[in-house]
């Protein structure tokens, strides 16, 4: 009865989209804030005409990102890694434009230079983290007596550079030039594998071709020294920071003591202006020029499960093995040791004894449970991807060849491995069917020490890993990375939404909707598994688009719902239905969006009789290579298989297509990764939306009981009005009339429609600002961005 009534309702959705622009209610055309913050300005022209302005409140803004959705990572790394410590500061300057002038995007040819720290959170390794303090044989040598034998070396050493981070290879240069990160280059306490330290320092500027560029070999011997670009172009950067979510002031004691009380996942990085000469550059005020951004950090949840009376530690009793339950007993017996502590060393040595048992490997033969370091013996620490490619990290081949201490494998994607196999031991529906591990693997923390404990009614799970939604909505949830957080899971998110036929079907199908299929009479938002599927997926595979803001060319995106489900389900709306909203119950799509997965092409291959002649992979000739013949990572975390804004919304709200300036991260003729894209006067969408999982406008239930409140307040900082949260208005650079348009666009169409004139901001793309107004009206009319806000406004 329920799957019937789902299939009629998304009829219903299907005819409801079929309905004529023309027939749609007007909008809104003013904006969704107030100017009372911004100072009043009168332009008078050459006649001595005056039109009535507000100048931007702030002289300069620094906008502040981070490039991963929150970075997922343990601090305790004696037992083993999953994803390296990785958080990035990442931001751009502008100098807003006040009396009607341009603003302007700023980089060092200004005289400028940007000072960053995190505050409140200035070391990492001693009691917030163990990384340099572990053993690890990082140079081959089969011992653990050399200089920079330590696992923050270890796990960086696949990557290399020749010359610099710009990506220079001189033409001489053979494999022994390689300077491996980790061995030649050694991973100085407390900075990440680019040399940027935790404590401050000052950014790294990279311009138009993007910067901080390491290399990579491939799975293929012949395709070696690949490029991976990790700054896109025209930020600022201080790369992999092994920061944690403990701050300075209230971490005391030794790491043995910590409990969730100290968890402060969503960090207050910091970024000054400076001029040259180091001092600080001055605001209107005669302030210095100093802002503030979120930087996610927090540990997954493995204890929960695997240790005490969680599901996996019984498991292991239950087969016989007893070395978790040693380990909690031997650190049991430190006075200082926290029950936290103790059940964190348990579940490390519960997944290590699990995995061995069924998966063949030797990682605890020489367990040593009476020592008081190293306890793995000879083996040292186990990285996870040693035998399952991680793209995220770089590591495209396998087994690794720099792994030490056990036999490496080739092994599944480290992404598809973690996923599929819990998925399929523990799918967790909750009681629309939507899998509740999810959020309870992964970070759960608030920022309030007050709300990490049981008594959160907001809580995945209990301290066991026991779902406690398995009869409600898992989007009533949250904690951590995404839920009860981002504005897709924002009850108070408001249109305009800028939504495709698809989006629209997400909207109607999902988001409106409660666990039982029925109207929820509010806004519960889209969960993990409605970005993260094979419709988007499929949609990104059949693209092969010539423009990104127009979708000329090949595309699905700006097609009818029932031509987007002919293409991918072959007319089935069931189908369609069971891959868009995936559930564990049934078939549990959930599970099967990462077991069944389906590699992209990288290249086509025209080379004859074995040899390799590789192009584009839209080359009308050759054989397709997909990437999991590439990287052992296949292509997970690349823009490949990545959600995208695309897949939901109206261009022109939607990511670049750099053409491949990012390959292999991202392919020609098809929409690259958000974090790597940019709009109107190369700023990136980034730095106006914030970054993924933490998109504005945030939820925002009071400072005691938000997930996320740094967020918030970062919105607040370019608010026109002290109170608007959403995306960043045009009106914290630009001098704008009475509806929040910039006064450059004064006598057009445009200076009444603020929506619309927000559309051709998007619309922009970098070039597009050299363009006379009266050429960017007429390559961008009004009457277009008209259309695209009242047909995508909800």
């Amino acid at each position: 009865m329920f799957k019937k009534r789902l299939l009629v309702s998304l009829a219903a959705s299907v005819a409801f989209m079929s309905i004529s622009v023309s027939s749609a209610l007007a909008y809104d055309t003013n904006p969704p804030f107030k100017l009372n913050k911004l100072k009043p300005f009168t332009e008078v022209d050459v006649n001595g005409n005056k039109t009535k302005g507000y100048e931007p409140k702030n002289k300069y803004n620094v906008f502040i990102n981070y490039e991963l959705g929150m970075h997922c990572v343990g601090f305790e790394m004696s037992y083993c890694c999953v994803i390296p410590p990785y958080n990035s500061i990442q931001a751009q300057a502008v100098s807003s434009g006040k009396s009607g002038e341009l603003p302007k995007l700023l980089s060092p040819a200004d005289d400028i230079k940007l000072y960053y720290y995190t505050r409140d959170n200035s070391y990492s390794e001693g009691n917030k983290m163990k990384y340099w303090s572990v053993p690890k044989d990082t140079d081959g040598d089969g011992h653990f007596d050399s200089p920079g034998d330590n696992v923050a070396n270890y796990v960086w050493n696949h990557l290399f550079i020749y010359k610099d981070l710009e990506g220079t290879k001189p033409a001489a240069a053979t494999d022994k030039d390689r300077l491996r990160i980790g061995r030649n280059i050694p991973v100085n306490i407390d900075s990440g594998p680019s040399g940027k330290p935790v404590s401050g320092g000052y950014l790294d500027y990279v311009g138009k071709n993007g910067g901080n560029i390491v290399f990579t070999d491939t799975l293929v011997p012949p395709v070696k020294d690949v490029k991976l670009v990790l700054t896109a172009s025209h930020l600022w950067d201080a790369l992999g920071l092994p920061l944690t979510a403990f701050n300075d002031s209230t971490r005391k004691g030794t790491i043995r003591s910590v409990t969730e009380k100290d968890f402060q996942p969503f960090q207050y990085s910091t970024v000054e202006m400076h001029d040259r000469t180091g001092k600080s550059v001055k605001d209107n005020n005669d302030h210095a020029v100093s802002y503030f951004g979120t930087n996610p950090v927090d540990i997954p949840n493995c204890y929960a499960c695997h240790s005490r009376n969680g599901k996996a530690a019984q498991m292991a009793r239950d087969e016989g093995m007893d070395f978790s339950d040693r380990e909690y007993k031997y650190w049991k017996s430190y006075p200082d040791e926290s029950e936290y502590m103790a059940r964190l060393a348990e579940s490390s040595i519960n997944i290590l004894s699990l995995h061995d048992k069924h998966h063949g490997t030797t990682f605890l033969n020489d367990y040593k449970d009476n020592s008081s370091g190293n306890r793995l013996g000879s083996t040292g620490m186990v990285n996870c991807a040693d035998c399952h490619g991680d793209n995220v990290s770089g590591n495209l081949q396998e087994p690794r060849p720099t792994a030490s201490g056990y036999k490496a494998v080739k092994a599944k994607p480290l992404s598809e491995a973690i996923h599929s196999f819990h998925l399929g031991m523990v799918p967790m529906p909750d009681g629309a069917g939507r899998s509740q591990a999810c959020q309870s693997c992964h970070p759960t923390h608030f920022q309030n020490p007050s709300m990490n404990d049981d008594s959160n009614p907001f809580r995945v799970t209990d301290r066991y890993g026991e779902g406690r939604f398995s009869k409600g909505d898992i989007r009533k949830s949250g904690g951590g990375c995404y839920v009860r957080r981002d504005a897709h899971s924002n009850p108070n998110a408001k249109p305009p939404f800028f939504l495709n036929e698809y989006g629209k079907y997400q909207l109607n199908e999902v988001a409106l909707k409660d666990e039982h299929g029925n109207d929820a009479g509010e806004l519960r938002g889209l969960y993990c598994t409605n970005c993260h599927t094979k419709v988007a997926q499929a949609m990104q595979n059949y693209d092969d688009i010539k423009d990104d803001s127009t979708q000329s060319g090949k595309t699905l995106r700006n097609k009818s719902l029932k031509e987007i489900i002919d293409a991918i389900s072959g007319g089935d709306a069931k189908a369609f239905n069971a891959i868009a909203d995936p559930k564990t119950t049934g078939k549990n799509e959930v599970l099967s969006f990462y077991a069944d997965h389906k590699s992209a092409v990288l290249v086509k291959n025209v080379g004859k009789d074995g040899a390799l002649d590789l192009k584009p992979w839209n080359h009308p000739t050759g054989g397709d290579v997909p990437y999991v013949a590439a990287s052992g990572g296949d292509d997970w975390w690349l823009a490949a298989a990545e959600p995208h804004c695309a897949d939901c919304h109206l261009a022109p709200f939607v990511e670049s297509e750099t053409g491949g300036k990012y390959f292999p991260i991202d392919l020609p003729n098809k929409y690259s990764l958000y974090r790597y894209s940019k709009g109107h006067g190369d700023i990136a969408c980034q730095t106006c939306h914030e970054s993924t999982h933490g998109l504005y406008s945030t939820r925002f239930d009071g400072k005691e009981r938000s997930v996320d409140s740094t967020t918030h307040e970062q919105a607040l900082q370019y608010s026109p009005d002290g109170e608007y949260a959403g995306p960043v208005t045009c009106a914290a650079c630009h001098t704008v009339n009475e509806k929040g348009v910039p006064l450059q666009l004064k006598d057009t169409e445009y200076a009444n429609d603020y929506w619309a004139s927000v559309t051709l901001a998007h619309f922009m793309r970098g070039g597009d600002q050299k363009l006379s107004v009266k050429q960017l009206v007429e390559k961008y009319p009004h009457a277009k961005s008209k259309e695209i806000v009242t047909k995508g406004w909800k």
